[in-house]
């Protein structure tokens, strides 16, 4: 062969083999963008495209609406640790518990599972059906069927981060008197302006109960399922915070529940600081707060609460953390003592309520700072009303009235009260002017969390039905909504 052929053939093929191992380089995400809270929808957009993703996702729909389910009572997202002996009337803070009613025995009857999926199907099915822990692996000869044991993935927590939209998902199946915790959590993101699903994370535990971004790293906060022997919520590795490494899509127990003294019912951030406030569950009536420095690791007692289930709210322009405590109930007479609503500025506790009178009628449920005032609500699980804070003490004669299960929210400045009650519906407070500026029924969809998109739409997270919905801020009206059914518990067959 001509020598000058040849020469030019081995240049062509050294520029060939060079531009290849340059173009493997380029398809490489930064880590280092992980530090940087706003560079988190960069590395999401990445991790939706990568074909080698360990977490298949699933599909989103901006504008059907998922058919009520009406196996799920809001009851079933609520604590599971109340006896029978305890009065029907009093299920306390059921919403925040969300692991099932009270006569709930049967929760626990699942084995303990620390693991998150541990079988994932290796397929190009477009479902997310790596989420599950009990699916097979898939080879082109294998045909999968998907059973949905239940009609919802019960959404339980919304947080926003640049634009995206962080969802966690509790994923259990109803069972009489509870629920059954089929499959560990699960974290889903999706892009916040239009609710396109971005990508799925599974966690290593169950009962998930809060999602926080802090200095560019995602924490889950999960309960776990409750001990069947105690009724209460076991000290160890099978609930905790969990910190979602987004890059390489996969969790990891950050602070377990061994060292937290219980499982997560309630969790605030001072993303300043890295510091989260945790209501750790350790038995009925028996809720504590801890600060957890997310960096170190460090836990320590915030105080001697009898039961913080009451609301906890992070006051970042004054550096307040705000807890309700819901004190100790008398069984027999149902009247409860000690509560009350405290302040905490990362030293001393100041109590911002009288024991005598108190100016409650009830017990505090939820805590909101908007337009620079305190509001709270409370509830006795047959009634609820909403208070503010003025002049050193609360008014105790102005309140507005809602249902026995309403919490509230402050949503870009707004006063937003989710009322969970019979219909299920979202009303706008008037901060300033203490009146209800607009109400829209939901009809008994459970609204259980709500986050701004901008100053004029909202994402709302509903409990009972696969749907997280898009309404307007102006008048409480749906615009569209995103399908999570396929989230929700499901048993998945080989069919020979």
């Amino acid at each position: 062969m001509n020598k000058k052929i040849l020469t030019l053939l081995a240049s062509m093929s050294l520029a060939f083999f060079m531009s290849a191992c340059g173009d493997d380089n380029s398809s490489s995400t930064g880590v280092d963008c992980l530090e940087n809270e706003n560079c988190l929808d960069d590395d999401l957009s990445s991790a939706s495209d990568d074909e080698s993703s360990s977490s298949v996702k699933g599909k989103s729909s901006s504008s059907s609406k998922a058919k009520s389910s009406s196996s799920v009572k809001k009851d079933e997202k609520s604590s599971s640790s109340e006896k029978d002996a305890k009065s029907s009337s009093s299920k306390k803070d059921e919403k925040s518990s969300s692991s099932a009613k009270k006569d709930d025995k049967s929760s626990s009857s699942t084995k303990d599972d620390k693991s998150s999926s541990s079988e994932k199907v290796e397929s190009s099915s477009s479902e997310a059906e790596s989420s599950s822990s009990e699916e097979p692996e898939s080879s082109s000869s294998v045909e999968l069927k998907v059973t949905f044991l239940s009609e919802t993935p019960n959404a339980a927590d919304l947080e926003v981060s640049g634009d995206t939209l962080f969802a966690v998902f509790q994923r259990y199946v109803p069972v009489t008197g509870g629920a059954d915790f089929k499959e560990p959590g699960l974290l889903a993101m999706y892009k916040l302006s239009d609710g396109t699903l971005l990508d799925t994370i599974p966690l290593l535990t169950k009962n998930p109960m809060a999602v926080k971004v802090v200095k560019g790293n995602v924490y889950v906060g999960t309960q776990g399922e409750y001990n069947p022997v105690t009724w209460g919520i076991d000290a160890d590795d099978n609930r905790g915070i969990e910190k979602i490494d987004l890059k390489n899509k996969k969790s990891e127990l950050w602070v377990s529940g061994a060292e937290l003294g219980g499982g997560v019912n309630l969790m605030e951030v001072n993303a300043k600081e890295g510091k989260a406030y945790v209501a750790v569950y350790r038995a009925y009536g028996d809720v504590f707060v801890v600060e957890v420095d997310l960096a170190s690791k460090s836990v320590k007692s915030v105080g001697k609460e009898v039961d913080a289930t009451g609301g906890l709210f992070f006051d970042a322009d004054k550096n307040l953390l705000y807890i309700g405590d819901r004190g100790v109930v008398n069984w027999t007479t149902l009247d409860a003592s000690d509560m009350g609503v405290r302040a905490y500025d990362g030293t001393t506790f100041t109590s911002l309520t009288s024991e005598e009178p108190y100016e409650f009628l009830y017990q505090p449920y939820s805590i909101a700072v908007a337009g620079g005032e305190l509001f709270v609500y409370v509830s006795d699980y047959s009634s609820g009303a909403l208070y503010w804070f003025e002049e050193g003490e609360f008014n105790d004669e102005d309140r507005i009235q809602f249902s026995a299960d309403a919490v509230i929210r402050n949503v870009n400045g707004k006063l937003i009260v989710l009322d969970r009650g019979d219909k299920g519906s979202i009303a706008e407070v008037n901060a300033s002017a203490k009146t209800v500026a607009w109400q829209a029924a939901l009809n008994k969809d459970n609204p259980y969390d709500i986050v701004a998109i901008d100053n004029s739409t909202a994402w709302v997270a509903m409990y009972d039905v696969g749907e997280i919905r898009k309404i307007s801020l102006g008048d409480g009206s749906t615009i569209s909504s995103i399908d999570t059914k396929e989230f929700s518990a499901k048993k998945v067959e080989v069919v020979e």
